[in-house]
C-alpha cells in the first residue's frame, strides 16, 4: 500500500470518528413535562440546568423538562476526546388543564396541626426514595402503563380542591374499581412500599436506573418489599382509595434527577418516530 494510500485512509478514520463523537440524536417530545432519551457517541457527561445526567458506556442517558421549564436551554456534552459542545433547545409550552374537584376530606384540603408530623413523615420517605440512584439501565427497556383504565386527572393540571387552588397535580390519575392489579412499568428496584400516608395512602416507589422512578399511590394493597427486584408487568399492588381522593384510582407518576414529568411520556420514550439528529 502507498504512503498516499496510507494517510488517506487515516485522514477519513479521524474525519469520520471527528464526526461521530459530534452527533447527537434526541428522540422524545421536547416540551414541558416530558422525558427524552438522547444517543451521543463518545459522551461521557451531559448537563441540563446545571444537573447532570448519567451517560451509559456506549453514549446514551435521559433528560426530562419540567412542568414549568423555560423555553430556552442548554444541553452540555463532554466527549471522551475532552471537547465539549453545548446544543440549543427549544421547549414548547404545554397548555395544562383545570381540574375543579369537590367532595375531598376538608381535612385533606385543610390539615389540622396534629397532621404535620404524619405529613412530614411522608414528604421525608418520598423524597429520599425519589433520590435513589443505581447503575441498573431497565429505562432502556419499553415501559408499559401500569393498568388500563379512564385518565381522570393529568400530570400538571392545575388543581382546585373544595374551592382551594391548590399546587399542580404531580402524575396521572387512572380510574379503576378497587382491587385491579397495578402492574409494575419497567423491571426496578422498589425504594418505598408503605403507608397509609396522609395524602399518597399506601404508595410503592421503583427504581428503573440512573435516578428514574415511577410512583404508584392510593393503593388498597402492596405486594412487595423495600430492596426487591421487580419485572415488568408483575403485579405489585392492587388500586384503592387510600390517602386524599374522591374516588378508587391509581395515581401513577414518574421523576428523573429530582424533576417530575409526564408519565405517559416513558411510553413512546424509545420510539424512533419520534427522535431526531442534532
Amino acid at each position: 500500500m502507498t504512503y498516499k494510500a496510507i494517510c488517506s485512509i487515516i485522514f477519513s478514520t479521524l474525519l469520520f470518528s471527528s464526526h461521530t463523537a459530534q452527533a447527537l440524536t434526541l428522540c422524545g417530545k421536547p416540551a414541558q413535562g416530558e422525558i427524552l432519551s438522547a444517543y451521543a457517541p463518545g459522551a461521557i457527561k451531559a448537563e441540563l440546568n446545571g444537573k447532570e445526567y448519567p451517560v451509559t458506556d456506549d453514549g446514551k442517558f435521559i433528560f426530562a423538562f419540567s412542568r414549568d421549564e423555560k423555553p430556552q436551554q442548554k444541553l452540555t456534552i463532554t466527549y471522551s476526546d475532552g471537547q465539549t459542545k453545548t446544543y440549543p433547545l427549544t421547549v414548547a409550552a404545554t397548555k395544562w388543564d383545570i381540574q375543579n374537584l369537590k367532595g375531598v376530606q376538608p381535612r385533606k384540603v385543610t390539615p389540622k396541626p396534629e397532621d404535620e408530623k404524619a405529613i412530614n413523615k411522608e414528604r421525608t420517605n418520598v423524597r429520599k426514595a425519589l433520590a435513589e440512584k443505581t447503575d441498573n439501565l431497565f429505562w432502556q427497556k419499553k415501559f408499559i402503563r401500569p393498568l388500563n383504565g379512564r385518565t381522570s386527572g393529568h400530570f400538571g393540571g392545575q388543581r382546585i380542591m373544595n374551592g382551594k387552588k391548590m399546587n399542580p397535580h404531580q402524575g396521572t390519575d387512572i380510574a379503576c374499581p378497587i382491587g385491579t392489579p397495578v402492574k409494575a412499568a419497567a423491571d426496578g428496584i422498589v425504594t418505598l412500599s408503605g403507608g397509609p400516608y396522609f395524602y399518597s395512602g399506601n404508595m410503592v416507589v421503583l427504581e428503573h436506573g440512573h435516578n428514574l422512578t415511577t410512583v404508584y399511590a392510593h393503593l388498597n394493597k402492596v405486594n412487595v418489599k423495600l430492596g426487591e427486584k421487580v419485572k415488568q408487568g408483575q403485579v405489585i399492588a392492587y388500586s384503592g382509595k387510600t390517602g386524599r381522593v374522591t374516588g378508587p384510582h391509581l395515581h401513577w407518576g414518574a421523576s428523573l434527577n429530582g424533576v417530575r414529568f409526564r408519565p405517559d411520556s416513558l411510553l413512546t420514550l424509545h420510539d424512533n418516530k419520534f427522535c431526531k439528529d442534532l
